[in-house]
């Protein structure tokens, strides 16, 4: 029998186990620990996902901090795993602009794995129209959602990087943080699964208007 003093510690920590479990199983959103030992602007806190009203996607990747200029080498990642591997690159220095660096590669079965090195596709299947906006302590990506095929799965992760890019080649030679599920990093789920998530907020906010 447990003794009654010990019941509540115990019901706090399966409170917080399931609580959770329920954030990582979430399709649309990353939760990630603080780590003091990084620089604010290279420590990722959250990744975070939702449909505007244009019907667009939205990656909203929050750090911990900012800066307006420093290490030129020092980049934020976001990566999306859909049939291929994307990669989206912006410098975290503001100063440096919001100029987003593409690459694409094949789905490996080692996909967890953040390649050292990437090639700029000749071939480019990136999303048109991509757009990407500066926010206190973070950086938005828009995609367009007819960009989604729903027949495939879906993933992403973002990371804090040293990187150099030379000519069509990105060699990233550091990994600062890392912000996934699970882990191996991002795992991938059903795209219509993350799209029912992302539009249950908005049919229950359309109900009450």
């Amino acid at each position: 029998m447990i003794p009654p003093g010990a019941l509540l510690p115990l019901l706090m920590v399966f409170s917080l186990t399931v609580s959770a479990m329920q954030i990582d199983a979430d399709p649309r959103t990353i939760v990630s620990f603080m780590d003091k030992g990084l620089s604010p602007e290279l420590d990722i806190l959250s990744v975070t996902t939702d449909i505007s009203p244009e019907d667009h996607l939205v990656f909203q990747v929050k750090t911990r901090g900012e800066r307006a200029q420093g290490e030129v080498a020092d980049h934020l990642l976001l990566r999306i795993l859909h049939g291929k591997v994307y990669v989206f690159l912006i410098p975290i220095n503001k100063e440096n602009g919001n100029k987003v660096l593409m690459y694409e590669t094949a789905l490996q079965p080692d996909y967890p794995l953040l390649p050292q090195v990437l090639e700029q596709s000749r071939e480019n299947d990136m999303p048109r129209h991509l757009k990407v906006e500066r926010v206190a302590r973070g950086v938005e990506f828009t995609l367009p959602l007819e960009w989604i095929d729903f027949g495939k799965d879906f993933g992403f992760d973002a990371y804090t990087v040293s990187a150099q890019v030379q000519g069509d080649t990105l060699e990233i030679s550091r990994v600062h943080d890392q912000a996934g599920k699970g882990r191996g990093g991002s795992n991938k789920f059903s795209a219509v699964t993350l799209l029912n998530k992302l539009c249950t907020p908005q049919r229950l906010r359309a109900g009450r208007d």
